[in-house]
């Protein structure tokens, strides 16, 4: 017990130091937690449940019901005529009813496939909430490892630029040199530290991203794990064109939508056929010593003979619905069609610049390394050096840049197409 409180006690205090290991998320887990937590998708489960109990309250339609009522009444006097007495002047009546729609001209089957069409509408939402989750948690992981990548580029470079403005005032104590050459590698360095806050600044920003998406507190210590492997897709942009038309959560959405508004078109139809429904009371009261019981059964028929075309405006307004939500449909669909094929174009742009900044960054290395032998045997300019160290930097950042565009390309092109088998990991 005395052990287990002493490695407790010395857990906490190097926790509250900061000394505990922080674990690093893989993308998956990334993604887990975000599923677990996130507050839009837990929204977006919750209107699913409700949608699917909406049906249950439409099925209940075709069902009778049965209700009780009970009263009591007090009478000033108990009722009389001509002199006699005919009850009390206390009545306590219950009294049971029980009614079964017999037909109601459609109503109750449009009613009960709304119902159903809401359910399949809410959890197209559902899907489309969890793809721009997903998304957004591959975009803010990528973001911090580029950030990450840009700030090791950014102190690359104040090494370099520190390593040369040494040389520069080896050369420059032994006259070698100008001063202004020392001067140009100290503003140079100035500029690359400055450079360094920045992409520091940048992590910190970047991890905050990622800790408010995962619904976890923005300043929480977090590391991730580096994906630094390059494997080009072979797809095909129609392919995936046709597999969003099908996939795609929102226009499926939008499917349902509008089988929706069809059937509300039915339901204000049914307006025009009566309604009819039977029911069965049975009394039971006492107004007096005893009690009365009394039973009847009654089949009722309701229908509006005249409403000022108010039936027939609520048509027309439910066939405009209707139709609007056809036009939004198209419209959506090339949206997304854009939508897809931008995605496709930006993975086959950051493919093609992965390869040219890959070479990129060895010619510039080697670049480097020819033009700072030449300066320190006077063959060449400080101004030359400065400028090849810049191309090397800008080489580097262009390379990570290229290659976590690749993968965030790659997420965006999965997220336009939806759950399309021939696209995802």
């Amino acid at each position: 017990m005395k052990t287990f409180t002493k490695w407790t006690f010395l857990s906490l205090l190097l926790f509250s130091m900061g000394w505990t290991e922080v674990k690093h998320l893989t993308l998956e887990q990334a993604e887990q937690i975000a599923l677990e937590n996130n507050y839009s998708l837990k929204s977006a489960s919750k209107k699913v449940i409700s949608a699917s109990e909406k049906i249950k309250e439409a099925k209940a339609g075709y069902l009778p019901t049965l209700s009780l009522n009970s009263s009591y009444t007090r009478l000033d006097e108990a009722p009389t005529m001509m002199g006699m007495t005919l009850g009390d002047d206390d009545i306590y009546e219950v009294k049971t009813t029980l009614t079964q729609q017999v037909f109601t001209g459609g109503k109750l089957s449009a009613a009960l496939e709304i119902a159903e069409l809401n359910c399949e509408s809410a959890q197209c939402e559902y899907e489309r909430v969890k793809n721009e989750l997903i998304l957004a948690v591959k975009s803010a992981y990528f973001g911090i490892l580029k950030a990450l990548k840009f700030q090791q580029v950014a102190t690359d470079a104040v090494k370099q630029v520190e390593a040369h403005l040494r040389i520069v005032h080896n050369l420059y104590d032994a006259g070698m040199v100008a001063k202004v050459d020392l001067l140009k590698a100290e503003v140079q360095l100035a500029n690359t530290k400055q450079n360094l806050v920045k992409a520091e600044n940048a992590v910190i920003l970047a991890k905050a991203v990622f800790n408010q998406i995962l619904a976890q507190d923005q300043t929480a210590p977090v590391e991730v794990v580096d994906i630094l492997e390059f494997t080009p897709y072979e797809i095909n942009l129609e392919t995936c064109i046709k597999e969003t038309l099908q996939f795609r959560p929102e226009l499926n959405g939008a499917k349902e939508n509008i089988n929706i508004l069809k059937q509300m078109v039915k339901l204000v139809k049914s307006d025009f056929y009566p309604s009819v429904a039977m029911t069965g009371n049975y009394d039971y009261k006492k107004q007096g010593i005893d009690w009365e019981k009394t039973w009847l059964v009654e089949v009722m028929a309701n229908y509006t003979l005249w409403d000022w075309d108010a039936r027939r405006s609520r048509i027309k307004q439910a066939e405009a619905n209707l139709e609007a939500m056809q036009a939004q449909q198209l419209n959506l669909s090339e949206a997304i069609t854009l939508e897809v094929r931008q995605a496709y174009l930006s993975l086959d742009e950051a493919n093609k610049n992965i390869e040219v900044a890959q070479q990129s960054i060895g010619q510039a290395e080697e670049s480097l390394r020819i033009t700072e032998e030449m300066y320190k045997e006077g063959a060449t300019t400080n101004t030359d050096v400065l400028d090849s160290q810049t191309m090397l930097t800008q080489s580097r950042t262009n390379y990570y840049q290229a290659l976590y565009d690749y993968h965030l390309a790659w997420a965006r092109l999965q997220k336009a197409v939806g759950t399309g088998f021939g696209i995802r990991n």
